[in-house]
């Protein structure tokens, strides 16, 4: 089945409505984590790196486009997170014990990067909720700076967590032949 591109662009087609679904929830409810890269870990770890960065990349232009004004900016992020699903996965780092490793590694990389885009190209305010906490962080002293990377650390970890968790256990139910 892994050849069947036609299952692979529906799973993608799906993954990227996941994405979309998510972010607008986290957005809309004001969140202070993301759940718009679900759809991305799903096809990194089924898939690998190129779809996942595929998914992850037309999932923030649809996001720009309909109700992310800053979702294009952060596109870095969800390739870092394509690759990272996709390498580690293969490699393990998401079974068992060793998870909590994966999902550290993977969320370092993706907060300096968020962090910086969200410090320098947004002066600490985007669309996420997240951005409550770094105002919060400001009006008690905190540099703007130090309180993106603090919260974009805080955040990314607690977001992959649950993004990582929450595909594994979906995992478990997928037929085998589409996991194959």
């Amino acid at each position: 089945m892994r050849n069947n591109n036609t299952l692979k662009i529906t799973i993608m087609a799906l993954a990227i409505a996941l994405n979309f679904i998510g972010g607008l929830i986290a957005i809309s409810l004001k969140l202070p984590i993301y759940f718009d890269s679900i759809g991305t870990v799903l096809v990194g770890f089924l898939f690998g790196v190129v779809p996942a960065i595929l998914t992850g990349v037309v999932s923030y232009i649809v996001n720009y486009i309909t109700f992310d004004p800053c979702a294009l900016y952060f596109i870095p992020a969800q390739i870092i997170i394509a690759l990272c699903s996709g390498i580690f996965y293969r490699r393990g780092l998401f079974n068992g014990k060793k998870s909590i490793l994966g999902i550290i590694l993977m969320a370092i990389p993706v907060s300096f990067v968020s962090a910086c885009i969200a410090a320098y190209v947004f002066g600490g305010v985007t669309s996420a909720g997240s951005a409550i906490i770094v105002g919060i962080l400001g009006n008690n002293g905190v540099s703007m700076v130090l309180g993106v990377f603090v919260t974009q650390i805080i955040t990314d970890l607690l977001d992959k967590i649950l993004i990582v968790y929450l595909v594994l256990g979906a995992i478990k139910v997928i037929p085998r032949d589409i996991k194959n």
